[in-house]
């Protein structure tokens, strides 16, 4: 299981876990969440940017390859029950967006459930009282309506299966990773 090249030349393997190390600068513990929330690290959330970097890299390297997170912090900040506090953070702050996800995908497969529903409804009405309205003008247009409506709602069904639960399922699974990475916080090496 060879990687590919490109992604291979932009993420380092750990030698001592074999795993694809996300890497991440920071000048304290405090950059890793907003600091727009004043809640513990522990209930904190991530910082938006942080966030946006760590979903690029993770998409970036193939699921079917295993990562870790790796923060680089200045000489001499070391700090135990910070970097503990931070990793709690992290997996906490992982583990609510997959709950966000999830009650969202639970709404979009209800959505598309009820949509296939009205869709096909719709669409019986349409064909059993069409066939004894062909003389009637506006019957007839009426149900035309009826067709067009029961057909948009299926599209509708279509959609959300095919685009926004595949990219809802595929930003669920991403936090997943994220959440099960192992995480490591070392020193910069010096110049």
């Amino acid at each position: 299981m060879k990687p590919s090249k490109l992604f291979s030349e932009n993420y380092k393997i750990d030698e001592s876990t074999n795993l694809y190390m996300i890497e991440v600068g920071l000048d304290r513990y405090g950059d890793i969440f907003s600091d727009w929330d004043p809640a513990p690290f522990k209930r904190r959330d991530i910082d938006p940017d942080l966030k946006i970097y760590l979903e690029g890299s993770s998409d970036e390297i193939p699921f079917r390859y295993p990562i870790e997170l790796c923060f680089i912090l200045p000489n001499g900040s070391h700090n135990e029950l910070l970097e503990e506090e931070t990793k709690q953070g992290l997996k906490n702050s992982f583990n609510f967006k997959r709950y966000l996800l999830g009650k969202e995908l639970k709404q979009v497969n209800s959505r598309i459930l009820r949509f296939i529903v009205i869709g096909f409804a719709l669409l019986s009405v349409a064909g059993i009282f069409s066939r004894r309205t062909e003389e009637l003008l506006v019957l007839s247009t009426l149900l035309e309506g009826i067709f067009i409506a029961g057909w948009v709602f299926l599209w509708e069904a279509v959609s959300l299966f095919f685009f926004t639960n595949r990219e809802l399922y595929h930003r669920y699974q991403t936090y997943k990773r994220l959440q099960s990475a192992p995480v490591f916080f070392r020193e910069a090496a010096m110049i």
